[in-house]
């Protein structure tokens, strides 16, 4: 196996992608379902009908036997549907071999809200995530050989992410000049990423039966982007040339998809990986506090609670 051309491999999986009928989720999908013939993927998401078009692109373009795509209805805004799509899953599966965090929602005006209450970015990247995680769990430490992973996907913009976030609230960042500024969205989905790494980590640290790591694809032109305001939609292109360029999301999928598959002597527990497989030594500041892993895990506790 190479990082950026894993080999396909005749080992049986079941493997859940969340936000997987679309952008990185799709693409990683895809990738997955052929480097896995034998195993079972699970879409896991709200549009059901642009997963039925990724099964069905699978299945009349492929020569060669590929994975089984289901369609998993989850709002991760939602913790009642989050909670149902676990239940569905631990009712119908031994055992979880990937949990592929994928989903997320970037640039929510100000103000926006999850029905449980959690400001817009942090409940769906971070808290339906961590319910997810928390339901699976003994799915994922019942995989064979103790290889259980779950694979959070973060951002680079977790470096400009608060101090002591995710736990702060929304007191001083709103009006209209941050929201014109752009300042308040990034700022929140900062936070929301940073939120997935610290977690991740404090995860491996908990659960050390259980593979947890961080991805970060790049900066990728997705749907999503493509669906933004003009202005931030130009600022995420701004910044991703200033990294090297956009790249598509079946590029911007190679990390996670290796993160999926890669031997598990690969991969550090708790570790931070950048395009392809690199470990992140520079985290520094938040992402490597001890403290604010703890508090946010107590924190997240508290919240998903009733749906735990």
């Amino acid at each position: 196996m190479t990082e950026k051309n894993p080999s396909p491999s005749p080992a049986r999986k079941t493997i859940l992608i969340t936000g997987g009928a679309s952008g990185l989720g799709a693409a990683s999908a895809l990738a997955l379902a052929r480097l896995h013939p034998s195993s079972r993927i699970y879409l896991a998401g709200r549009n059901a009908s642009a997963a039925a078009s990724l099964i069905a692109q699978l299945t009349t373009t492929e020569k060669q036997p590929t994975a089984e795509l289901i369609f998993l209805p989850l709002d991760l805004t939602s913790l009642p549907s989050v909670r149902s799509a676990a239940l569905h899953l631990l009712s119908r599966e031994p055992h979880l071999d990937v949990l592929l965090a994928n989903a997320g929602i970037a640039a929510v005006a100000p103000g926006t809200r999850t029905p449980a209450g959690h400001e817009a970015h942090l409940g769906t990247n971070h808290v339906g995530h961590a319910l997810l995680i928390r339901l699976l769990l003994p799915l994922l430490e019942a995989a064979p050989g103790g290889d259980g992973r779950v694979v959070s996907v973060t951002s680079f913009a977790f470096r400009f992410a608060r101090w002591g976030v995710p736990l702060s609230d929304d007191a001083g960042w709103g009006g209209w000049l941050v929201d014109w500024m752009m300042v308040w969205r990034w700022l929140r989905y900062a936070e929301s990423k940073l939120a997935n790494l610290v977690y991740a980590r404090e995860l491996a640290r908990r659960f050390p039966g259980v593979v947890s790591v961080s991805v970060c694809p790049g900066f990728v032109e997705t749907e999503m982007v493509k669906g933004m305001r003009f202005c931030d939609r130009m600022g995420t292109r701004v910044m991703g040339w200033l990294e090297g360029g956009m790249v598509s999301p079946e590029v911007g999928a190679r990390n996670q998809v290796w993160a999926a598959v890669v031997e598990r002597g690969e991969l550090k527990n708790g570790g931070v990986y950048e395009p392809v497989g690199k470990e992140l030594q520079d985290l520094g500041g938040a992402a490597v506090d001890v403290g604010l892993g703890e508090r946010l895990w107590e924190w997240t506790e508290r919240e998903i609670a009733p749906w735990l």
